[in-house]
């Protein structure tokens, strides 16, 4: 929302925070509010604000309210709530300050990829029931707990809950002193609905409702007309969860089940219970699924391949992010020595997924490179050599005829543009000409939330490698990355730019230790080659011709040996100038997202 639109639609706002807050953009709607990213001048911070609507703003009773509940809430402080800095008025208008949180909703998650994974859906309840627990100890009821108000922070996946701004505390006045309908009605436990007076067990049903729609794709109610949704609530029971979903482990089921009980005396009592039933049901789940089916283990030298491979990506990660910023971030070196089990593994001596996970975590790598690193160890058929490979550091064989280089070639631009219409207008892109990529596969989460696609790169006309899109040398695009480097391989990368989720960035990484090995070879015909020179050179100064050659005359060793290293000073030279290259491919491939773009805006359908 540009300025000019905030000083039409909230005519004075602008001035009445100047001084306090800035406000940048808009980041969401509701009925008791506007949110905006906002800068804390005073201590030069992102916060979201969130004002009371102009139709709201006037009247006196409401906007107190909206101030009290607000600081209500900023007396809550729990990781996985998001904390309110303050509440105020200014000019007529109310408003209250929150932590910015990098991210984006439970809503926008499902809407994206739809029914989620009962893990995943597992970790995001259990983190939401600790933080209502918190609340609900303390004698706030949330009253509008639905995916939009549930963020999953960027980079963690924490979950956090928002927006206790129309939660019910113990002095806050009663609904119909205001005559407003709080609580969104999909989402609201039938009590709620019909005025009566609540408790914490309203806040997990609705937690319940939110994970039914999270496991299913669905709502247990859905109808038209809102007043028709509660009447069904009120006299119906919820549909089974294994009903709609059956995919959905039976014990994860359940609890949902529970939670959606219209008598709140059946649901679990209190969020720490709900909690503890999650995790129950999660360990429940995963036993049934060990024994109905072999489950992945991981020997001890395929722990360690993961564990230091996942290391390796969040450090390549953070290197590239410094070198956009150029800020300096520190992190504590993580490395896990082979032998070093820390009771992960099991009595068989091998490590199950979970505990492989879970050590990382401890020692600081996140989920989101385990599960890349845990997915290339399977693209390998299990016998983990190319991921030995690339987790590998450069031999000094290497570096002496290959040069110091670096590890990984990536190039990163910001498009602005939200992060799923970049992946849309990728997907065109680099699977035309010139780039004439052929997506292999997608490495741990989806492309939208941390998982990475691995592309294979064209061939050259005429090479003829089976299975491989082949592309005309007029106007083949990766001569240097794929004939040079040795590289078949291009991985991609995208996230919303931090604090601001309408722009995407686009990494584009090569990793060179997959071209090692052909690039030492090659360099051994440049050597040997230049070797051959040398000795052809000797032989005729010393007039004696291949013969002398042959019988190892020492005159001719000297040029030999020059021969040699001059061939492998020039392969050298010429690695260091491929790498150069393959950059500026990449970033031609960069171009192409960017004139998909231009396309779409010139070009785009008139009628859609």
């Amino acid at each position: 929302m540009a300025a000019s639109t905030i000083d039409t639609e909230f005519p004075g706002l602008t001035a009445a925070l100047a001084g306090a807050y800035r406000i940048e953009r808009e980041l969401g709607r509701g009925g008791m509010g506007v949110v905006f990213l906002a800068r804390d001048e005073r201590l030069d911070r992102a916060v979201a604000l969130k004002v009371l609507p102009p139709a709201l703003a006037n009247d006196p009773v409401v906007r107190e309210r909206f101030l009290r509940e607000a600081r209500t809430a900023a007396q809550l402080s729990h990781p996985n709530i998001v904390p309110v800095y303050s509440a105020d008025h200014a000019g007529g208008w109310a408003y209250f300050a929150m932590a910015y949180i990098d991210g984006e909703s439970l809503g926008e998650r499902i809407a994206s990829l739809g029914p989620l994974p009962p893990a995943e859906v597992v970790r995001l309840m259990r983190d939401a029931a600790w933080a209502l627990a918190y609340a609900h100890a303390r004698g706030v009821v949330h009253r509008d707990v639905k995916p939009d108000n549930l963020l999953i922070e960027r980079g963690t996946s924490r979950l956090v809950v928002t927006d206790f701004g129309i939660a019910f505390a113990p002095d806050a006045s009663p609904l119909t002193q205001t005559g407003l309908v709080m609580g969104s009605v999909h989402f609201m436990s039938p009590e709620q609905g019909a005025g009566e007076e609540l408790d914490g067990r309203s806040d997990l049903y609705a937690l319940g409702t939110v994970g039914f729609l999270a496991l299913s794709g669905r709502l247990p109610f859905l109808h038209d007309q809102a007043s028709a949704i509660l009447v069904h609530r009120a006299t119906r029971a919820a549909p089974s969860l294994r009903a709609v979903a059956p995919d959905v482990p039976a014990p994860i089921a359940d609890v949902i089940d529970q939670c959606l009980d219209r008598d709140p005396a059946r649901r679990p009592s209190t969020g720490e219970a709900l909690a503890e039933r999650l995790e129950r049901a999660r360990e429940d789940a995963a036993a049934m699924e060990a024994t109905s089916r072999p489950q992945l283990a991981l020997s001890e030298t395929d722990a360690n391949l993961v564990w230091r491979r996942a290391a390796q990506l969040q450090a390549e990660a953070a290197a590239r992010l410094e070198a956009r910023t150029r800020q300096l971030r520190a992190g504590p070196g993580i490395e896990r020595a082979a032998g070093d089990h820390d009771g992960t593994r099991d009595a068989s001596g091998a490590y199950r997924v979970e505990q492989v996970e879970s050590a990382a975590e401890e020692a600081g790598i996140s989920r989101q490179f385990v599960a890349v690193a845990l997915a290339e160890l399977k693209s390998d058929r299990g016998d983990g050599k190319a991921l030995k490979s690339r987790a590998s550091h450069s031999t000094p064989v290497v570096r002496v005829i290959l040069g110091k280089h670096p590890r990984t070639i990536s190039v990163t631009r910001t498009f602005d543009h939200p992060p799923r219409e970049v992946l849309a207008a990728m997907g065109v892109a680099l699977q035309r000409i010139p780039a004439g990529l052929r997506l292999r596969e997608t490495l741990g989460a989806h492309a939208l939330h941390g998982g990475v696609l691995v592309f294979d790169l064209p061939i050259m006309e005429g090479y003829g490698a089976s299975g491989h899109m082949s592309v005309s040398s007029n106007s083949y695009l990766w001569s240097w990355t794929r004939y040079q480097m040795w590289v078949k391989t291009l991985r991609v990368q995208l996230t919303a730019e931090a604090g601001n989720s309408s722009r995407c960035v686009v990494t584009l990484s090569i990793e060179l230790p997959e071209g090692y090995y052909a690039s030492l070879w090659e360099a051994a015909g440049f050597g040997a080659g230049g070797g051959a020179v040398g000795s052809l050179v000797g032989a005729i100064l010393m007039k004696k011709a291949v013969l002398l050659t042959l019988l190892g005359f020492p005159a001719a060793l000297p040029l030999l040996a020059g021969g040699v290293a001059v061939g492998t000073i020039g392969n050298r030279l010429l690695y260091q100038h491929a790498v150069r290259k393959s950059r500026g491919e990449m970033e031609a491939a960069l171009d192409e997202i960017a004139r998909e773009f231009t396309n779409d805006s010139v070009f785009g359908d008139p009628f859609g």
